[in-house]
């Protein structure tokens, strides 16, 4: 017989929390003997057992004026589980850091119920909780080799808009110059709208199986409500105003109406963010002031994250399924005939490039920056098929996505 002390506990202050336990701890059908301060203590006790499912089955005075209440564990749980397993080894830390990489038993399943709930990692889930619907139920379908090492990058790198980024240096551009910065960083936001609404639209179909990948899109839509915030600023800060180009609204609303996961993330990961990955580096070089250059600098290594995912995630893709690849060829090819039409990047914004390039209106530099300019749009679409070649794609299919891909570039 098991036996307990539960020194001067009443119910209500702490007693039935150290009977629960006890008793949860027992087998059905065992009996526990509870040591409780006095009989009204007991009387009580014996309610709680009787609510709880448990049965009292004797009592009797015990030494010093304390009262011994034998209780048997009934068949009823309070939590509808399996016994939770006993305690295992402890967390792999590193250098003292519990890496995500290492918070798991084993890989993730390969398919999870896609009616489970929110059932963190480890936990043994109860029964009677209502069935969920996850859409991306399967491994295959959102997972990325090094995963663990992106969610642990982006938690690493964030950084703050208000005051990472050197706002007394915005400078009192002449009004040329600013009029260009503005456009380009108010075309840099809108673009960065569609990169937050892509990955937070995916963000409530991820079975919680796959935490990896929740925290992951989870950091993805942060940098991009970040990058939002930053290039909005930049646009604000000396009072200047800029377009929001329907072109670029045309392009961007038809990354929403792609709904595979994977083929979102090779339109929006690898081909839209690896082309914005040059832009900003452009920008960076050719800002003429030190808040337009950190702001694109800090969004260009959030962006470099979030194309590795892409490409990642697409060449495991294709590893598994070979014959996927015509079906994300398509998926460009039905973008690319939804944006027949649009034959360059809106000249409002190769314009304010070749501006910030050239840093004057003197016929002069404004050739040196139309030149800037058109390397740019050549090493972009080289970087493209480089990077689609990367992802596991063929030449032939490489060269024709980048070319399909949109002017806009995102």
């Amino acid at each position: 017989m098991r036996r307990c002390d539960a020194g001067r506990l009443e119910l209500g202050e702490g007693l039935e929390v150290l009977a629960g336990a006890v008793l949860d701890a027992a087998p059905p059908g065992e009996v526990v003997e509870m040591s409780v301060a006095s009989r009204s203590i007991a009387h009580d006790l014996r309610t709680w057992a009787r609510l709880a499912g448990h049965e009292v089955t004797g009592e009797a005075p015990g030494a010093e004026g304390r009262w011994l209440v034998d209780v048997r564990r009934g068949r009823e749980r309070r939590v509808l589980a399996p016994p939770l397993p006993d305690r295992g080894e402890p967390a792999r830390l590193r250098s003292g850091r519990f890496h995500t990489g290492d918070w798991r038993a084993g890989p993730p399943p390969d398919v999870a119920d896609p009616a489970a709930g929110f059932v963190p990692l480890g936990a043994v889930a109860e029964a009677g909780a209502p069935a969920f619907d996850w859409p991306l139920s399967r491994r295959d379908q959102v997972w990325a080799d090094g995963l663990d090492r992106l969610v642990e990058g982006a938690s690493a790198a964030q950084w703050d808009a208000s005051r990472d980024v050197p706002w007394a240096e915005a400078g009192s551009l002449p009004d040329f110059l600013e009029a260009a910065v503005c456009q380009v960083v108010t075309f840099i936001a809108q673009n960065e709208y569609a990169a937050y609404y892509v990955p937070a639209r995916f963000l409530g179909a991820v079975s919680p199986a796959y935490a990896e990948v929740l925290l992951w899109l989870a950091s993805h839509v942060h940098d991009e409500a970040r990058h939002i915030e930053v290039f909005t600023k930049r646009a604000l800060v000396n009072g200047g105003r800029a377009y929001a180009l329907a072109s670029a609204e045309r392009s961007l609303h038809s990354l929403l109406l792609e709904h595979d996961f994977t083929a979102s993330a090779l339109l929006l990961n690898v081909l839209g963010e690896g082309s914005f990955i040059d832009l900003l580096e452009f920008v960076a070089d050719h800002a003429p002031d030190a808040a337009t250059a950190a702001a694109a600098r800090l969004a260009h290594r959030d962006e470099l994250r979030h194309v590795h995912f892409g490409i990642a995630h697409v060449r495991r893709t294709l590893e598994r399924d070979p014959g996927a690849s015509s079906r994300l060829v398509a998926a460009v090819e039905e973008r690319a005939a939804r944006l027949l039409g649009l034959t360059g990047m809106n000249p409002a914004v190769t314009d304010a490039l070749t501006v910030m390039a050239a840093g004057s209106m003197q016929p002069a530099q404004l050739s040196e920056g139309a030149r800037a300019v058109r390397s740019l749009m050549r090493r972009t679409a080289a970087n493209r098929v480089a990077r689609l070649l990367d992802a596991g794609f063929d030449q032939a299919s490489a060269r024709r996505m980048s070319d399909l891909h949109t002017p806009n570039l995102m």
